[in-house]
Parts: C-alpha cells; sequence; structure tokens
C-alpha cells in the first residue's frame, strides 16, 4: 500500500484506528463511518455536517487530542496514547509544524502505525517543496478505501456523487456565461484590507467546489505569491468574492458580522462589484473531505445560481428538504454501510 509521498506498507491486517490532524482525512474516515482514534485538534474540525446526517456522528470526548492545535503543541506521548494501527497525517506536516525529525517520524510508525497521509489542500512550498497533490480528492479517498478495506463502501459513495455532481451540472449556464470569483483563503479580512487568493484550476482541494461548478478563475491563474489589497482586487473586479473555508469556520451570522458587513462599510470595499450585488459567498476549504464537499457544492450552487438550484438561507442546516440537492438519509446509509 502506498500513499505519495510516503513508503510503501503492507498491512498485516486491516487497520481499525486512525489520526488525523483533522485535515482531509478525518471527514474520510468519517464518510466509512469509522470515527478517529486520535486528531491534532478540533478547532475548525467539520462536526457541525456530522450532526445534519441521521446517525451520524463524532464522539470528540472518546478522541485523543494529539496536540494543542492543527499547527502547534504536538506530543509524543500523546501518540502512544492513541495507538491508531495508521497515522492519516502527513509526516511533512509534523516536520513543519513541530519540528519533528525522520527518527521522530520512524520512533512512532514503529511504536504505531505508519504515517500515510498526505496533503491535497493545495501546492505549499513551505510544506511540500511547491509539489502538486499527488491526488485530487476521491483519489485520497480511494487510497483510504484500499487501507480500511472498504472498496464496496467508497464505489457506492462514488455513484452517489457521480449523480449528485451531474445532476448540477446538467442545470448551470454555458461555460462562457458563468461568473467569476476571487477565492480568498486564510480568513476574510475586509478591515484589514489584506487578501490572499487561493488558485481555483491548480488540482487544489480547498477550492475544489468553484472548480466542480465551473466559475472562472477573476485572476486567470496569475495568483499573486502574498497578499494583495483593493487595489488588485479592484483591478479584476469579480463577480463573486468566496470565503474559502468560511462555510465550515462561520456561522451564517458571523460571516455576514465578519466578511460581509466590513466590505459594504470600507470605502473601497464598497467599490466591488461583488459587495454591491450581494455576491459573497462562503464555501468549505480546508477540511474538505468527501461529506463536506457535498453540502459545500450544494452551498455554492444555491449562492450563485439561486434561480437554477433554489434560494440560499445561509446555513447548511437551514436547507429546505424539498429543496437539498443531494438525500441526507441515503448518504447516511452508505455512510453507515447500508447500501
Amino acid at each position: 500500500m502506498t500513499v505519495e509521498p510516503n513508503f510503501r506498507h503492507t498491512f498485516d491486517s486491516v487497520p481499525e484506528s486512525y489520526t488525523a490532524i483533522p485535515s482531509v482525512w478525518l471527514d474520510i474516515g468519517m464518510a466509512f463511518g469509522i470515527e478517529p482514534a486520535a486528531v491534532a485538534s478540533f478547532d475548525r474540525a467539520p462536526l457541525k455536517y456530522y450532526e445534519l446526517l441521521p446517525d451520524v456522528s463524532l464522539d470528540t470526548d472518546a478522541v485523543t487530542l494529539l496536540a494543542g492545535g492543527a499547527e502547534e503543541g504536538y506530543d509524543k506521548e500523546n501518540f502512544y496514547a492513541a495507538d491508531a494501527d495508521v497515522n492519516l497525517i502527513d509526516p511533512r506536516a509534523l516536520k513543519f509544524y513541530a519540528d519533528w525529525s525522520d527518527d521522530d517520524i520512524a520512533e512512532i510508525e514503529s511504536a504505531t502505525g505508519p504515517f500515510l497521509g498526505t496533503t491535497i489542500r493545495f501546492q505549499s512550498d513551505s510544506l511540500t517543496d511547491g509539489e502538486e497533490p499527488p491526488y485530487d480528492l476521491y483519489g485520497a479517498f480511494e487510497k483510504a478505501a484500499r487501507i480500511f478495506q472498504r472498496q464496496a463502501q467508497f464505489d457506492a459513495w462514488q455513484s452517489f456523487y457521480d449523480d449528485f455532481i451531474e445532476g448540477i451540472r446538467s442545470e448551470l449556464p454555458p461555460e462562457d456565461e458563468r461568473p467569476s470569483v476571487a477565492a480568498i483563503w486564510r480568513g476574510v479580512n475586509p478591515e484589514s484590507g489584506q487578501f490572499r487568493i487561493a488558485e481555483i484550476d491548480a488540482m487544489a482541494n480547498n477550492t475544489r467546489t468553484y472548480r466542480e461548478l465551473g466559475l472562472r478563475d477573476a485572476f486567470q491563474g496569475r495568483i499573486p505569491d502574498g497578499p494583495i489589497g483593493y487595489e488588485e482586487l479592484l483591478d479584476v473586479d469579480p463577480d463573486y468574492i468566496g470565503a474559502v473555508g468560511g462555510l465550515t469556520s462561520l456561522t451564517h451570522e458571523e460571516f455576514v458580522s465578519t466578511a460581509v458587513e466590513p466590505f459594504e462599510n470600507d470605502p473601497n470595499g464598497r467599490q466591488l462589484s461583488a459587495v454591491q450585488n450581494g455576491n459573497l459567498v462562503r464555501t468549505g476549504g480546508q477540511y474538505m473531505g468527501p461529506i463536506v464537499d457535498l453540502y459545500s457544492t450544494e452551498a455554492l450552487a444555491k449562492q450563485v445560481f439561486p434561480d437554477r438550484f433554489g434560494a440560499w438561507p445561509g446555513a447548511v442546516a437551514d436547507v429546505p428538504e424539498d429543496e437539498r440537492l443531494f438525500d441526507r438519509e441515503e448518504l447516511a446509509a452508505i455512510i453507515n454501510g447500508e447500501f
């Protein structure tokens, strides 16, 4: 079993427990109905989506915490305590965030399970040496299916997703009529006047939702290396401004008070067409696995194309049952192995 960039590993038995940062791998594990043995932190974890699915839950009290946060405070003793069969964590993350050495990684692997996670969120000069992610979301998902021997369950997931996205794409306007978007990550703070732009067209999981709906990149692939200001944002004047990760990390009220209203109140922000037209949207991002992906795609479809997919009520929990773009009960059945 190989998950790049890690070494090949052969399991003596099917793994039953895992660790995650949480990253995309927590959501992948939950998509198979497998709760983690340990995570670094539950900060920004996509717990609210699981609570919306019947008979799907995550008992956070039963999960060991590996660190003080996703990017700090890792303690090897917590890995020992969790004693997981496999660590769905990219070891490069531990080297970057916790200053672990190859010997530290090898120590934990010899005492617990192998490290078989990889980073698919985006291309990172600091974390992945500028390399593109080796897999897209369903490529990583299939790797996990092989690890946990859940191929039939993965196939059911793939079929469910294919029907879902085909139904959405069949209702989209022609490509040349789809709007442009500037996707902002690392938080949207209009008062700072500084914005980090995420690339839409590259194989990056955090902007997958915009790509799946065929929205045009306002920056046309010319993504600035660092933060930009209002001048650069006004130069491209996108039809929409997207808060990457905002669907998960913020409530509707928080999004309005921290992003929408500050844009409207800023003398530069209010000049943007997206702000004038009320076209500020939010999607899943950093921790977006198969479950979050469905909610994120549904949310963006409604935010951008309400005439085709129904109005967006502001929160995933408030979508009327007869206006949902995927069946929650059918999805929960797949997660629980009933397919």
